[in-house]
């Protein structure tokens, strides 16, 4: 007599249960059986920010307050004022642009399309009634078309090929652009800073398509915040493997990128090796950069940060729509601040230096420890911490 699969379900579901209890985890055990049964027998999250929708396709809740207005009423109260502050920001950064190009710089908006916004069809019937017929996304697109900002419409190109791309735009559990759409945006980015800087840059071509259910951290990234009791089933997609092609006789600009998390699974492919110094700034907050002085620091204590910013042969801002509510994160504002008053000098780099110490209490505390054992007040020994620290990054950029 064969065994029926709800007995071996139980079965399984009862040894672990002993186990769970055995090792004194029964209440973790028991919360993940709750979230099991709640999600796979009546499509409930525990997690506010997931939602679960048809074909069993997650999606961030942010995500959704987006293109159903909710973001938008939260923060201007009304499309009118939405649409005002829109007109202000698009001024802004028609004057960053002339800034820039004074400068030598060229500028490029990425506009990012989020998952609801392109697979609408896959949210909960309920939640597709709420879709409000204004797009904040849509109106930047038309005032920068209407002003001649250079931009991308990944929202416009991923509608249009998403029934003919051969593998899903988004995975099933995924909130970025997956990880297959990578090539195609990227060799999009750079014909697109070809037209707008004159310069030759690769190609991005994909050596192996390397079919896989080991999903990246992105492509996989709601289903963790589940916490269920068995893994999600994980159909096989591309993580490609990708090169620059037509590398020979090619510019090698230096790009500063101001962004959101869907930088991420670009700066984690070739993309960057077209470029000679890079560095991007998430949320114009954290820095990331290709030469380790600059690399994994906090903007407000980055005092080389007009220096990359003068450097930069191009600057993109790559934003999904669901952060247009601050735009750029102040960008248009900091950066004509950096180009206005150019590097600074020596001391008030120390002085940063010193005050990124004072806000560390482990750090602080360790020059307190160095200053008795040296017999100085603890004022000199940080100044002389600072300035040696000064004097070693100086050093790196030489390098």
């Amino acid at each position: 007599m064969k065994t029926k699969p709800r007995h071996i379900i139980f079965t399984v579901c009862l040894v672990a249960t002993i186990a769970a209890c055995m090792y004194k985890g029964f209440p973790r055990f028991w919360e993940r059986c709750y979230n099991q049964v709640a999600y796979s027998f009546f499509g409930n999250t525990i997690n506010p920010y997931v939602v679960k929708g048809r074909a069993n396709e997650l999606f961030l809740k942010p995500n959704i307050d987006d293109i159903s207005g909710k973001t938008l009423l939260d923060h201007y109260g009304s499309i009118e004022n939405a649409k005002a502050e829109a007109q202000k920001n698009v001024e802004a950064t028609k004057r960053l642009i002339d800034t820039l190009h004074r400068h030598g710089s060229d500028f490029l908006f990425v506009f990012c399309p989020t998952k609801p916004a392109v697979y609408p069809e896959y949210l909960p019937k309920d939640i597709q009634k709420q879709i409000s017929g204004f797009s904040m996304a849509d109106y930047y697109i038309q005032l920068f078309k209407e002003n001649g900002i250079p931009h991308i419409d990944f929202y416009s190109h991923f509608k249009n090929v998403k029934n003919s791309f051969p593998y899903p735009l988004y995975t099933r559990y995924g909130s970025h652009w997956a990880e297959s759409t990578i090539p195609f945006v990227g060799d999009s980015i750079y014909r697109k800073l070809e037209e707008i800087a004159g310069i030759e840059l690769p190609s991005i071509r994909t050596i192996d398509l390397n079919l896989t259910k080991d999903y990246s951290i992105q492509d996989d990234e709601l289903e963790p915040g589940l916490n269920l009791l068995f893994s999600l089933p994980k159909p096989k997609l591309p993580r490609p493997i990708c090169s620059l092609t037509d590398t020979l006789g090619k510019d090698r600009p230096n790009l500063l990128v101001i962004c959101d998390g869907y930088f991420t699974p670009l700066a984690n492919s070739c993309f960057l090796d077209a470029f000679h110094h890079w560095d991007y700034w998430i949320y114009n907050r954290d820095t990331y950069s290709s030469r380790p002085a600059y690399h994994w620091r906090h903007l407000d204590m980055l005092y080389e940060a007009a220096e990359i910013l003068e450097e930069a042969d191009i600057v993109i801002a790559l934003y999904t729509s669901n952060y247009l509510f601050d735009y750029l994160h102040g960008f248009t504002e900091s950066a004509q601040d950096l180009l206005q008053h150019g590097k600074y000098d020596r001391q008030e780099s120390i002085q940063l230096i010193i005050e990124q110490i004072k806000a560390n209490p482990q750090w602080m505390e360790a020059v307190e420890q160095q200053a008795r054992e040296r017999g100085l007040s603890t004022e000199e020994n940080l100044y002389q911490n600072a300035e040696y620290i000064f004097n070693q990054n100086e050093m790196k950029k030489e390098q």
